[in-house]
């Protein structure tokens, strides 16, 4: 599992942090069109909430597998399958004008998504290990070409399928090793499903609330995303500062009342002031994208240290565990949504949760 020959750890770093933007990239393209999906079903809001939420049966599937079976058969073969399901995905579920075919394209992203998840933050670990770096933390933002490419260039300094018989994983282990941390997930489902409601919601709840062009609509994700990678990418210079769940904590506070206080204002006023109500949903997600930026990652990692299993099946089981948290979620605030019509009330639930992660913050810290 060391390093392959040809392949400095320099270079092997910046592949690794490639493959981590480009993954990234290709997933955010897709969610600025939930517009006009939603509009292809024919759905209302309640609905088409209630069907996104069939893409965590996807998660979960992936999830509870995936990380066994990158253990047993490698990364590169993991990734090489997830990333052809995945971008052949997102092509037909955008053109598709049935809820049905939705559900089974969505179940699909659903898994590849996961399943390319597990790879890369294995592969992540591995170089961290190696390394002493917080090589995770530093670039989990991660379209299906490039990720293709970087596989291959990557090649050999993959980790490779498990070549020990004594410490392979079977379908029984799945079950029997299953550690649940429950500060830890629940802690990362309060500081993930800001970025999940953000992602389901913002662009509808944009273009709705202030009757704004599509592209103006899109306009708050994207920012939320950009100031997610500035954080990301800033990270390595923070933790030289800061001590790393103090950091966390101030983080979590940062994106939960600047979100809550800035949607809440722009809700509020008048309808002649559009654009001021608009320049606050741009300055609530740019808080959210900034203080949420690093809380992922960083109790990614905290779970790693925590748990007993190899890094492939620790990041499985942490999913799980976050997809069943956050399906229940998803569903609640689907449910809002459904009986009082508001997506401004709903998108309140995730600002809280990230409040509330602030009292989680302490496991983060290294013993």
């Amino acid at each position: 599992m060391g390093n392959s020959v040809g392949l400095t750890h320099q270079r092997e770093k910046q592949l690794l942090h490639a493959l981590f933007f480009v993954f990234g990239v290709g997933i955010m393209a897709w969610v600025p069109r939930f517009p006009e999906v939603k509009d292809n079903l024919g759905l209302i809001n309640g609905a088409f909430g209630s069907i996104l939420t069939t893409g965590s049966l996807g998660a979960f599937i992936g999830l509870l597998t995936a990380g066994h079976i990158v253990h047993k058969v490698g990364v590169r073969n993991v990734l090489l399958v997830a990333t052809l399901i995945l971008y052949g995905s997102f092509v037909a579920i955008v053109q598709v004008h049935s809820p049905s075919l939705f559900i089974f394209f969505n179940i699909a992203i659903g898994i590849s998504i996961t399943a390319t998840h597990v790879a890369i933050n294995t592969q992540g670990f591995h170089v961290q290990e190696r390394s002493g770096e917080n090589v995770v933390g530093g670039v989990a933002i991660i379209s299906g070409v490039l990720s293709l490419l970087i596989v291959r260039l990557m090649g050999p300094s993959l980790v490779p399928a498990n070549l020990h018989p004594e410490t392979d994983y079977s379908i029984k282990d799945i079950f029997t090793t299953f550690h649940f941390d429950w500060r830890i997930s629940f802690g990362f489902a309060c500081v993930v499903y800001l970025e999940f409601a953000i992602s389901d919601w913002g662009t509808i709840f944009t273009k709705e609330r202030l009757d704004v062009s599509s592209g103006l609509s899109t306009l708050p994700y994207i920012i939320f995303t950009v100031f997610m990678i500035v954080g990301r990418l800033s990270v390595r210079r923070l933790t030289e500062r800061y001590v790393m769940h103090q950091l966390a904590r101030v983080m979590t506070l940062i994106a939960g009342i600047g979100f809550v206080a800035s949607i809440s204002i722009a809700t509020h006023l008048p309808a002649d002031s559009k654009w001021i109500s608009y320049g606050l949903f741009l300055l609530g997600f740019s808080l959210a994208g900034i203080g949420s930026s690093i809380l992922g990652p960083t109790f990614t990692a905290a779970a790693n240290r925590r748990s007993p299993n190899p890094s492939a099946v620790v990041i499985g089981q942490l999913g799980v565990a976050n997809n069943v948290i956050t399906t229940v979620l998803k569903w609640f605030v689907a449910g809002v949504i459904g009986a009082t019509g508001s997506i401004a009330l709903a998108m309140m639930i995730p600002g809280v949760l990230m409040i509330l992660a602030s009292l989680f913050t302490p496991v983060i810290k290294e013993k």
